[in-house]
């Protein structure tokens, strides 16, 4: 049995990275500036399963706090996931660049002060540009950065403190960028409504989807689960790798969701607005270092998400 460290636990990959660490018998220190939220996992775990995290009142962004409540841990592994999405780093960018840069910069600290020596956490694909800053409008994990938000910014600014921490203090990273994120606890970010969507269609109400095109689409377990290989995995050196996946149009959502749901059929609609991301050329970085990583099908990933949904409107709780 193995001990994480996680931030961000009431968040959707942090959800399903604490119930995959859970469920597989290892300890969970999860710091939470909100406890309460924890409930919002309830959705995908049984309670008597959430009764074993061990929940840290506490947040990133208190230097001194989040090392104590490191060192106390005795956790061996950080997966570091908390942060704010794009729409509140655009709202508020000062309070964006303090929980996303400050607040990251806080872990790789602390994980120092503890002795540990290497932090798993979250980047993202808004680290690139808009589909005209590429040769044929796709990138690759070496594509240069452009991003063109706070939100990307922020999290490149991420990546280059990681390198330098691995320059100058030997502290070892693996960053993941995850692209569109799907599945149950997804209910925040530009990119969040696909989801909305499937809760709406168990629910028997019609929705508009904010978005059309193509993207990769990622199922929340398999991306958790990636986390918590490469926090398994020893490595040196400061290195990010995309996520990767499987690119699929909105009209195949759709059809997967009506095809989970056949009373939705005609009732869940998309705007005809592509999202301004290039493509993404995935050339398995991620993989060759971590091993194979998780690919659950559009229309399994979608079926399950439902099914959770189903769950809890039985058990008369919230989805």
């Amino acid at each position: 049995m193995s001990s994480y460290f996680v931030t961000g636990a009431s968040g959707c990959i942090g959800g399903w990275v604490v119930k995959n660490l859970v469920e597989t018998g290892h300890k969970v220190f999860a710091l939470m500036p909100h406890p309460e939220k924890l409930k919002k996992l309830l959705l995908i775990m049984k309670k008597e399963d959430m009764d074993k995290i061990i929940v840290l009142p506490g947040d990133i962004t208190n230097p001194d706090l989040l090392k104590a409540a490191v060192r106390m841990s005795g956790a061996e592994r950080i997966i570091h996931l908390a942060a704010l999405q794009m729409p509140f780093c655009r709202a508020n960018p000062t309070l964006g660049a303090r929980v996303n840069v400050e607040g990251t910069i806080n872990i790789f600290e602390a994980a120092r002060a503890a002795g540990l020596k290497q932090v798993v956490y979250s980047s993202s694909t808004a680290v690139y540009g808009n589909v005209a800053d590429y040769p044929n409008g796709e990138f690759s994990h070496d594509s240069p950065l452009i991003p063109r938000s706070f939100y990307g910014v922020y999290k490149q600014d991420n990546e280059w403190a990681a390198k330098v921490y691995y320059e100058e203090t030997g502290l070892s990273s693996i960053a993941i960028r995850p692209f569109v994120v799907y599945g149950p606890l997804r209910d925040q970010g530009m990119t969040s409504t696909p989801t909305s969507a499937i809760k709406a269609a168990v629910k028997g109400e019609p929705y508009e989807i904010s978005y059309g095109g193509t993207a990769e689409f990622q199922f929340a377990d398999d991306t958790a689960k990636a986390f918590i290989v490469a926090a398994d995995t020893c490595f040196d050196g400061a290195a990010v790798y995309n996520l990767g996946g499987g690119t699929v149009s909105m009209e195949q959502i759709v059809a997967a969701i009506e095809k989970t749901v056949p009373a939705a059929k005609g009732h869940i609609t998309f705007k005809d607005a592509p999202l301004p991301f290039p493509r993404h050329k995935d050339t398995g970085e991620l993989a060759k270092l971590i091993g194979p990583v998780c690919r659950t099908r559009l229309e399994d990933g979608i079926r399950i998400s439902a099914e959770y949904f189903r769950a809890a409107l039985a058990r008369g709780g919230q989805v």
